[in-house]
């Protein structure tokens, strides 16, 4: 399986990091030095190119476009958006086939899905320029860091290898990207000593890594007496909270760059080298929508590069917190204080005591299901509650606790609870796995 592995690494470099990547690379270390009106010209010209090619295109919008008595040439600029209505998740899973563009060949896009925070699987798909494009956004956040190719170790909530698997190894090496991709599932107190050998055998420069897992990890080497210092470390997918990056930094005696990004592919946030965190103003047209809270609000993005399936005023249920004052690093990207919402901080606890805080894998695949938490009252089991759209059938509950074996321990004690409602939590924010199983206790960290 190894040859098989190692060439899949390959061949996936080649589609990700080919001639369009690093055209795309090449764009945007351009653009981001741009003068605010050169950059706000881009955008206006690629906007105009994104909405002639929805209403031609793509049924949806121009069924949309047709009932709302608006042409193309009436969308000029970002603040013409708001002749159109937000689109949200539920809107896309309903209008699926309808947002695709008629005039793409498909067979170079991929399909991705994700629970995300409400726990309603939802798919989505990218083209070949869109796959490229993001890939060149975040490599030029990494090579800003300082990353420029080196040797790497990936914490990143895979499934590296099979959940019931017991001994090492628990990771692969990925040969094409000098990458040592390491599995979250079996991050625990029982294998740590092996995850800190290989990875001192392995000798990384860089860690990618989701922040709570980089924390555990962290937690591991101190337990173990082992120091390792990493030049950088890349953040992403979760809230860096200011504890856990003033730990990661005195414990891998590093920096640490966050990133902000979503399966939606509709906005994205990375630090500059003061650590201010900045929207990428060149990746999509991001709209900051008003919360109920006067100084948060949401991400409302609109694709200006995924021609198969654009999403206009997508809303991502993300918020942050604005910051006026321009940053000394001198970009003209607006400037935010804190992204809020990105819960990560909550696993649930296996009976063997791993730490699983991806959950979108056990939901994928359920079409009856609207809604979806993890509870967590004990280590070992776990609460699905559940909102359904009335056809949740027998064999709906039976794959779902099929999948949560598979995706978090074949010893998990399931229990699925149909629920009308799901409270929400601060921001009207879903909160997708709620613990109050004493994880400082019970976790994998002594």
């Amino acid at each position: 399986m190894k040859p098989v592995f190692e060439l899949k690494c390959w061949v996936k470099k080649l589609y990700r990091q080919g001639g369009k990547f690093r055209a795309y690379l090449d764009e945007l270390e351009h653009t981001e030095t741009m003068a605010l009106y050169e950059l706000q010209r881009l955008q206006n010209r690629r906007l105009r190119r994104m909405v002639d090619h929805c209403v031609a295109n793509v049924p949806y919008y121009r069924d949309l476009f047709h009932a709302l008595k608006l042409r193309p040439e009436d969308i000029q600029t970002p603040d013409d958006l708001q002749q159109l209505p937000l689109l949200d998740k539920q809107t896309v899973n309903q209008n699926f086939e309808r947002l695709i563009a008629r005039n793409h060949q498909n067979w170079l896009c991929q399909i991705a899905k994700t629970s995300g925070t409400t726990g309603s699987p939802a798919k989505f798909i990218r083209d070949f320029n869109a796959i490229n494009f993001e890939n060149a956004a975040i490599w030029r956040q990494w090579r800003k860091g300082g990353d420029f190719g080196k040797k790497r170790v990936t914490l990143r909530g895979g499934i590296i290898a099979p959940v019931a698997q017991t001994e090492p190894p628990f990771w692969r090496h990925n040969p094409a990207n000098r990458e040592l991709q390491m599995s979250s599932f079996h991050l625990s107190m029982k294998n740590s000593r092996a995850y800190v050998d290989e990875i001192l055998r392995f000798q990384p420069k860089v860690l990618y890594c989701l922040p709570s897992l980089g924390a555990l990890l962290g937690r591991f080497f101190r337990h173990h007496g082992v120091s390792y210092q990493f030049d950088r470390i890349f953040t992403s997918s979760e809230s860096l909270e200011p504890d856990t990056l003033a730990f990661l930094e005195e414990t891998f005696q590093t920096r640490v760059v966050d990133w902000y990004g979503q399966t939606e592919r509709v906005a994205a946030i990375g630090q500059c080298h003061l650590g201010r965190y900045h929207i990428q103003e060149d990746y999509a047209i991001v709209e900051l929508w008003p919360s109920n809270d006067a100084d948060t609000y949401e991400l409302v993005g609109t694709h200006l590069h995924n021609f198969v399936m654009p999403l206009l005023r997508y809303r991502t249920h993300d918020f942050v917190t604005v910051d006026l004052s321009s940053c000394a690093c001198g970009s003209v990207f607006r400037p935010v204080r804190e992204i809020v919402g990105r819960s990560g901080k909550t696993p649930i606890i296996t009976p063997e005591g791993c730490h699983i805080t991806i959950t979108a894998h056990i939901t994928c695949g359920i079409n009856n299901l609207l809604e979806t938490q993890f509870q967590q009252e004990k280590p070992g089991e776990v609460i699905l509650n559940v909102v359904t759209n009335g056809q949740f059938s027998e064999w709906d509950k039976a794959q779902l606790i099929q999948n949560t074996l598979q995706y978090t321990s074949p010893l998990m004690r399931v229990e699925v609870r149909k629920v009308d409602e799901i409270p929400r939590g601060p921001n009207g924010k879903f909160i997708s796995i709620v613990n109050s199983a004493g994880m400082e206790r019970q976790g994998s960290v002594v």
